[in-house]
């Protein structure tokens, strides 16, 4: 996506944490933006997000990245936030394997909700 004139950047990027809940989607979204850890556990309400700007190949491109809750109540409002979106990060955790099972799940949920071409990553948490 291009940017507005006078923005403070040259490119904004949509990216969704998506998975089960208690996987590690939040640890991933506060490592990235503030490059923090928090040692305990606040299940996400909904959805969250935080920007980043960074600097790569001489353009400045900001980072909305979305944490999504991942309790099934919550799903319905996080399809809403898979429109515009430019990736998504499938998230679980490597010691759970019913949270890797799951994937299969957010993949088809994905396939339903969310842009033909949008890239997709699997990520552990």
């Amino acid at each position: 996506m291009a940017a507005r004139p006078g923005a403070d950047h040259d490119l904004r990027i949509k990216l969704l944490l998506i998975g089960d809940s208690g996987v590690g989607k939040s640890c991933l979204l506060l490592r990235f933006s503030d490059d923090s850890f928090a040692t305990s556990f606040v299940t996400t309400i909904g959805i969250d997000f935080k920007i980043r700007t960074v600097e790569l190949e001489g353009k400045r491109v900001k980072f909305q990245v979305w944490d999504t809750a991942g309790q099934a109540r919550f799903r319905a409002i996080t399809n809403a936030y898979y429109r515009g979106a430019n990736g998504i990060v499938l998230v679980y955790d490597v010691t759970d394997e019913s949270s890797f099972a799951n994937i299969r799940n957010w993949i088809k949920n994905i396939e339903e909700q969310a842009e033909k071409n949008v890239n997709r990553i699997l990520r552990h948490g």
